[in-house]
């Protein structure tokens, strides 16, 4: 294959991955398991509404977490534990 017909070959592969994102999934890579540490800081305000000072990851109960600490508008600090395969609650205490 020349240089040319590869350059070629390499746009539309990009162009069609950013066109349909599916695409980019299944074109040789596996599509990400689980939810990022974006959709835990959502579901945890949702819970505990006020201002998270902590995001990371963690491991709760033997399960890979999101950890979730959050200054609470109620006047008590969270910390919140969402599975990361999952999005399933782990724990959810006040401190």
């Amino acid at each position: 294959m020349n240089k040319s017909a590869l350059l070629t070959a390499t746009f539309l592969l990009v162009a069609s991955s950013l066109a349909n994102p599916t695409f980019a999934a299944t074109a040789g890579t596996a599509p990400a398991q689980g939810i990022s540490k974006e959709r835990a800081v959502e579901m945890a305000l949702q819970a505990h509404p006020g201002k998270v000072t902590k995001a990371y990851q963690d491991t709760r109960k033997g399960k890979k977490t999101w950890e979730v600490q959050i200054n609470g508008s109620d006047g008590k600090k969270w910390e919140v534990h969402y599975e990361i395969s999952s999005g399933a609650l782990v724990s959810d205490e006040a401190r």
